[in-house]
């Protein structure tokens, strides 16, 4: 059974040109003529960093992209509307740093936010992590920026076989956050910003539990920052400094991650859920050469296991313990649920966070649910400089969503 996610598509484009839009306008300000001074170095180890409180409603449009949203629900009516309202804490790093010379405009932080929909989905509660910057320049005190949350909206009204047999939405009562959004910040004081744009944002649990049609909304958002420590003759000259020489490098990435996931199948043109959840565990080893220091392109070797993959139907387990003509799918050997595959990649690097794009093809057992192009798309935590936490998500032929990517890395090689 494949629950389609038109939206993964969309996001991992947006994605592509987010990363695209702000290599080429960072770039323009890019110099390797000339290092860093001591004096700049000393006056940075005294600067304090920038915090940043934002409050943002943002009205939004559902998309109706399955039946239970343009009516097919108890209440016979179409879900349009969203209200999200973010309480939101970011930092930024001092305004003559290297990070705010390489980095332009650049914040990090957490946010909660509240989703205001029908009663018949719930009012879920999103806690997430974020991250924003300058893409570019329009006059003095207007830039066009980019942002991502990532996180999880908690408090969902989910499907359920007998209370709410209809909502085909939401299979759980935690799912991610996710959101990308690109907006105008006007700059209205030192210490005040006015952010309009439109925010693009998608629910969805990553099949850890059917269904999993997913939720996605297209909104206004308006946002009004208070900034502490933020002062416009420093900003200023901060964008005059020049940086020390960027260095072409490669760096080798190892990520071990694992998963869980629910399948569901056909059975005689009946769709049903199948009762157990199943394990994904798998590897990517990553080498990265660095472009510049927002863009990284490179390839992956991938490995997987998936205990839910090339599952068949054995009539003599087609009845369970009462007796009940319901199931019957097997899996078979470990060896037909293992696959490696090579990938192309390419990775926007920030501080903080990277955020990694992949294209691939099955090398090894390219058959039945292993054939045909993967996508990925993960975010990568830096814990350390070499220590990374990996959150990602997989699908198939840019429409069959397959299951998530957990887990941790290390990253060897030069670091800059």
């Amino acid at each position: 059974m494949n629950y389609l996610s038109p939206v993964c598509l969309l996001r991992a484009t947006a994605m592509a040109a987010f990363c695209f839009l702000f290599s080429v306008a960072a770039s323009a300000h890019e110099t390797d003529t000339v290092a860093i001074t001591d004096s700049i170095l000393q006056s940075t180890a005294k600067a304090k960093n920038i915090h940043r409180i934002e409050l943002q409603i943002t009205p939004s449009a559902i998309l109706h992209t399955n039946p239970y949203l343009k009516g097919n629900n108890p209440e016979m009516r179409h879900m349009n509307h969203d209200w999200t309202y973010h309480l939101k804490y970011a930092f930024m790093p001092p305004e003559r740093s290297y990070e705010a010379n390489a980095y332009s405009g650049v914040y990090q932080g957490i946010g909660v936010a509240w989703h205001h929909l029908n009663p018949q989905l719930g009012n879920p509660v999103s806690v997430y992590l974020y991250q924003g910057a300058h893409l570019a320049r329009l006059a003095h005190r207007l830039w066009l920026n980019y942002e991502w949350n990532l996180g999880l909206a908690m408090g969902w009204n989910p499907y359920d076989a007998v209370n709410n047999p209809d909502n085909k939405c939401i299979g759980s009562k935690v799912t991610a956050y996710i959101d990308a959004d690109i907006y105008l910040n006007w700059r209205l004081s030192d210490h005040f910003d006015l952010n309009t744009g439109l925010s693009l944002t998608h629910f969805s649990n990553g099949n850890t539990a059917l269904p999993n049609y997913g939720l996605n909304t297209l909104g206004l958002k308006v946002g009004l920052a208070y900034y502490v420590n933020r002062t416009e003759k420093s900003a200023e000259k901060a964008n005059k400094q020049y940086l020390k020489p960027f260095r072409h490098h490669f760096t080798y990435d190892l990520i071990l991650f694992g998963a869980w996931r629910q399948r569901g199948t056909d059975s005689g043109g009946d769709m049903f859920i199948l009762p157990q959840k199943y394990g994904v565990v798998g590897f990517n080893f990553n080498p990265m050469y660095g472009i510049n220091r927002w863009l990284k392109a490179g390839v992956s070797l991938d490995g997987v296991y998936d205990h839910s993959s090339n599952l068949y139907y054995d009539p003599s387990a087609a009845t369970d313990d009462d007796g009940n003509s319901s199931y019957g799918y097997v899996a078979p050997s470990a060896s037909e649920q293992m696959a490696l595959g090579l990938s192309a990649r390419a990775e926007f690097t920030m501080p903080y966070f990277s955020i990694n794009l992949g294209v691939g093809h099955n090398m090894v057992n390219a058959h039945r649910e292993f054939a045909g192009w993967y996508q990925t798309l993960a975010l990568k935590l830096h814990v350390t400089p070499r220590l990374l936490l990996h959150i990602g998500y997989s699908l198939y032929n840019c429409k069959t969503p397959n299951h998530l990517m957990l887990g941790m890395g290390w990253r060897f090689g030069k670091l800059k």
